[in-house]
């Protein structure tokens, strides 16, 4: 009995003291937000007030010392996730993790981003261009951020880890917008397995498949080998990838204060940190309020007190895959009958306990070979991101310092992509453009690979400015972008779009009465719904036939479907049976796929577009050769088997899962969750399971929501889905978690007596 007490004493002393350790250890690195500190560079002070919330209010006498401060206070709540941001878009994730990131590394070498930065760069200094006041100001910010790295503990994740991050330069920010652009488009993953599809189909049943069938004829490449669905190597290592939005802007003449409305909630991968840091900057000259990616010097989203911005996906077709005619002895690739030279080069990536890869790599007319990431061989890559002429750094921070829509709708035209629809709202103006690239091509089948040595698939020309589709002050007061097909663009140019039902829910909504709120607009913006559900329903319960058993022992479920309110809310177990149903139905509907591209397919926009036309048309070619009735009473059958009396929330959760905690026992330390998360794919509140035919454990969704009235901009209102600070001890570490979960909003401060009522922590940055 005594061995036994002093044993438990013992392993109680050694638990304590590894409890007790473990909390210094996690202490130590917390950012600090109090008294004064030393930032070396600084011309004055800089006041850097925390709002309840933790947002920094950064209060400088000039812009370049807000930057600086900025920086520092940024590397101080995420410098992890700024060190895996580099890391991915560098492609340099392996030299830490192994073989595990490797194909990661392959994929971002592939994409060319560095060369294309230092072409930009190098060819605006030859033709006078370059901005060195803006290159000062992004080095301030990393000035900032590498002072923090020099003279403050590292965060304990990276020590973990066992990083201690080089510095970091402008850069690393112009390689981040790179990895924007690259998660807008699915030409990697779509465009070879549309291919397959034209080629083992019937045109009509391939014309079905495509998110927008196209009028034009159908033109597919000539093809040899079978290819391998793409998988996104990033999708389960360290990158939110950018997956929809919604944004729109109400008129003074539809608003309630006579102002203009704005609202925005851009869909991202869910992870953890949140995707966006908060910062209020302040000077005599210049203020914004500003949605900051971490790795970025100038706000992605922002407002100030004469405008707003936001964005959603536009999903112009601004990437193409090219099968090219390549030479290897002569070095030449064949382009309209001439054999033409291409460039080499080589990366090398160097492998934890493992020799380093040397790549060869090849860049045609058309752009990189993609063979480290594609199964066929051969493959470049055209994208609008490659243009020299590609600066959406300059238009970002253009877009801050505008003082009208003329100089805002001016800034845009500085980028080719990333493909946006940039929403624009000042007190007397609403407007929508879209920024990036959108091509008129010779061939517009573009979502199959291209025939890259004919000289026939070529582009015909790149929209001018005033040729895309755009809106300034509408006579409806209302302008909506939820990532659907552009009004009048013209119906020969095909895009990436996605079903239109969130875009189509809000217009009806919108219109429904003539005057909006701020209230009214926070109460959409969270709204668990989809119009297109009672017509899906409609169509599945007219088409459900059970015998008199199965009608008997499930008319409890069928008489509380028909009386569902359509709302996908955590406690309704209609929700569930609806969803499920519809996953259900999406894999027979496309059975005789072969199993991989069925999977791959069922993961793109392009399934649930699919899915809706065929279940509404009676004359699809997908019903031909098969049982409508049977094969959606089966799947009905299916989906209660599966989920019969199950709530949505049990099984529609969202897990907020950090770097190191992808495995036991580490993601029960630093993930946070699961919770029951309301809404659903497509509905209004946008959250979105991996794929149709899978499980429904939510992978992206809202990263923000905004709402902002122009009669009060300086309190306007948002969210974070977790909360601002990537410190596990940090007391806004996830304190907006159930905030966000429940669909309620937070104050985002501009106005002095909205900050100094609700400081809860000061510190000052001195010379």
């Amino acid at each position: 009995m005594k061995i036994f007490k002093r044993s438990l004493l013992v392993f109680t002393v050694l638990v304590s003291a590894l409890i007790v350790g473990s909390f210094f250890f996690l202490k130590k690195s917390l950012p600090p937000m109090d008294g004064k500190l030393a930032l070396p560079g600084l011309a004055s002070p800089v006041s850097v007030i925390r709002d309840q919330y933790g947002i920094p209010h950064i209060k400088a006498t000039t812009k370049m010392d807000a930057l600086r401060a900025l920086g520092f206070v940024m590397a101080s709540e995420r410098l992890f996730q700024m060190e895996l941001s580099r890391r991915m878009t560098h492609g340099t994730l392996s030299e830490i993790f192994g073989e595990l990131a490797l194909k990661s590394d392959k994929l971002y070498r592939s994409l060319m981003l560095r060369r294309s930065v230092e072409r930009m760069i190098a060819k605006e200094k030859v033709e006078g261009r370059f901005d060195q006041h803006m290159w000062d100001e992004m080095q301030a910010y990393f000035d900032g951020v590498n002072e923090y790295i020099k003279t403050q503990p590292l965060p304990y994740d990276l020590q973990i880890v066992g990083i201690k991050p080089e510095p970091f330069t402008p850069w690393d920010a112009y390689i981040m917008t790179g990895h924007m652009a690259y998660s807008f488009g699915i030409a990697l993953k779509a465009d070879p397995l549309m291919t397959e599809f034209a080629r083992q189909l019937p045109e009509e049943a391939f014309q079905a498949l495509r998110n927008d069938p196209l009028k034009a004829p159908l033109k597919v490449s000539a093809w040899k080998d079978t290819l391998a669905p793409f998988v996104l190597p990033t999708e389960d290592l360290f990158a939110g990838t950018f997956e929809g939005s919604n944004a729109w802007l109400i008129s003074p003449e539809r608003s309630q204060s006579g102002k203009s409305i704005f609202a925005n909630d851009p869909h991202i991968g869910f992870s953890h940190p949140a995707t966006w840091v908060e910062a209020h900057i302040q000077t005599p000259n210049f203020e914004l309020y500003g949605h900051y990616l971490p790795l970025v010097p100038f706000a992605i989203l922002g407002h100030n007190r004469h405008h707003a911005w936001g964005f959603t996906m536009s999903l112009a077709d601004d990437m193409d895959l090219y099968a090219e005619t390549l030479n290897k002895d002569k070095k030449t690739a064949i382009f309209a009958g001439k054999e033409v030279p291409y460039q080499e080069w080589t990366e090398t990536i160097k492998i934890k306990n493992e020799p380093d890869l040397v790549l060869n790599m090849i860049e045609t007319l058309h752009g990189p070979i993609m063979d480290e990431v594609l199964d066929r061989k051969d493959l470049a890559l055209k994208w609008a991101y490659h243009r020299p002429d590609n600066n959406p750094m300059k238009a970002l921070r253009e877009m801050a310092e505008s003082h009208d829509i003329a100089a805002f709708e001016k800034a845009l035209q500085y980028g080719t992509a990333p493909g946006l629809n940039v929403m624009y709202a000042d007190a007397g103006n609403i407007a929508w453009w879209i920024f990036g690239d959108i091509a008129v091509k010779q061939n517009p089948n573009s979502d199959m690979i291209l025939d890259g040595a004919s000289g026939k698939d070529e582009y015909t020309r790149v929209l001018a400015w005033q040729e895309k589709p755009h809106q300034v002050n509408p006579e409806s007061g209302i302008i909506v972008t939820a990532n659907s097909r552009p009004q009048g663009l013209d119906p020969m140019i095909r895009g990436d779009w996605q079903s239109d039902d969130r875009y189509q829910t809000l217009i009806r909504a919108l219109n429904e009465k003539d005057l909006w709120s701020v209230d009214d607009v926070k109460a959409l913006q969270t709204e668990n719904y989809n119009y297109q559900t009672r017509q899906l329903l409609d169509k599945l319960l007219e088409n459900l036939t059970l015998n008199d058993s199965d009608r008997q022992r499930f008319d409890k479920e069928l008489k509380a479907l028909k009386g569902w309110n359509l709302h996908s809310e955590v406690d309704s177990t209609e929700a569930s049976l609806y969803h499920q149903w519809n996953n259900e139905l999406a894999v027979k509907l496309i059975e005789k796929l072969p199993a991989e591209q069925r999977a791959t397919y069922l993961t793109t926009p392009y399934a649930w577009a699919f899915y809706e036309r065929t279940l509404l048309d009676d004359a699809s070619p997908w019903w031909k050769d098969q049982d409508k009735t049977k094969i959606i009473s089966e799947a009905f059958l299916n989906a209660l088997e599966k989920v019969r009396g199950t709530k949505w929330g049990e099984i529609h959760t969202v897990e907020y899962t950090h770097p190191l905690g992808r495995g036991f026992p580490l993601n029960k330390i630093f993930n946070i969750g699961p919770y029951p998360m309301p809404g659903a794919y497509n509905e209004i509140n946008n959250n979105k399971m991996r794929g149709l035919g899978g499980d429904f454990k939510v992978v992206a969704g809202p990263s923000t929501r905004r709402v902002i009235d122009f009669a009060q901009p300086q309190e306007s209102w948002g969210i974070n889905p977790i909360g601002i600070s990537g410190h596990i001890l940090s007391p806004f570490y996830d304190d907006q978690v159930q905030m966000f979960l429940q669909g309620k909003y937070r104050p985002q401060h501009m106005s002095d007596e909205g900050i100094q009522k609700n400081t809860r922590y000061e510190m000052t940055l001195v010379p």
